[in-house]
């Protein structure tokens, strides 16, 4: 289950409606009056769509209908130099040599490597914990570059660098490192940070899921 929460403006008496076609009512917060919650199932295709009434105390009814995309945020930061041996080792096999079991693990997105499929993972947790702690950042989640460049990176640590800075933190949290980033260790970093972001924050809030202004909802491969 994950927690869906509206901020709704104004005197509301009652919120309910379909969240992915399921019957779902929410319920006020005791001390934030503006927040109204509801617990609703994970999405299996990360889609939820929502269609409410809303009433206020006058009477009146009004609606709100939207789809929204969450991709539950996952943090990969126990890369050890295991991994990247491993790569090396596959490398050295060769492609036409390695066995069937072997290009799969390839294919799979080997762990001592910086995939393409680690790069999207980091920039939705990047856009996830943004829109959670309600600060600004520029993210490459839709639009990842085929080649990430110097300047490609630069902005993804000044993204981590800008979330650190919220200070949801906890007292080993590893400082944002400098480039390059080509080292298991550094990539580990900037995971282990958004991790412990993440987690600091949802201690004392519920997990929100994004969904507009007013209404929130709590491989290519390059060798490290």
């Amino acid at each position: 289950m994950t927690d869906l929460v509206l901020e709704l403006p104004g005197r509301i008496e009652y919120v309910a409606g379909y969240v992915n076609g399921v019957l779902t009512v929410f319920h006020q917060d005791d001390l934030n009056l503006m927040r109204w919650r509801a617990s609703v199932g994970v999405a299996e295709d990360n889609l939820y769509r929502i269609d409410l009434e809303i009433h206020d105390e006058a009477g009146n009814v009004g609606t709100y209908k939207n789809t929204i995309e969450y991709i539950l945020p996952v943090f990969i930061y126990d890369r050890v130099q295991a991994d990247v041996d491993r790569v090396y080792e596959l490398r050295r096999i060769g492609w036409e040599n390695l066995s069937r079991e072997q290009r799969k693990e390839w294919l799979a997105g080997m762990k001592g490597c910086l995939n393409t499929s680690d790069l999207k993972r980091i920039e939705n947790d990047i856009f996830v914990i943004a829109q959670l702690l309600r600060v600004q950042v520029q993210t490459n989640k839709d639009n990842l570059p085929d080649i990430p460049d110097t300047l490609y990176f630069q902005r993804l640590l000044k993204n981590v660098q800008t979330l650190r800075e919220t200070k949801y933190i906890y007292h080993d949290t590893p400082d944002v490192p400098a480039q390059p980033l080509n080292t298991y260790e550094k990539i580990n970093d900037v995971e282990h940070i958004l991790h412990d972001i993440y987690w600091s924050y949802e201690k004392n809030n519920s997990q929100l899921l994004y969904c507009g202004n007013e209404i929130y909802a709590g491989d290519e491969m390059g060798l490290l």
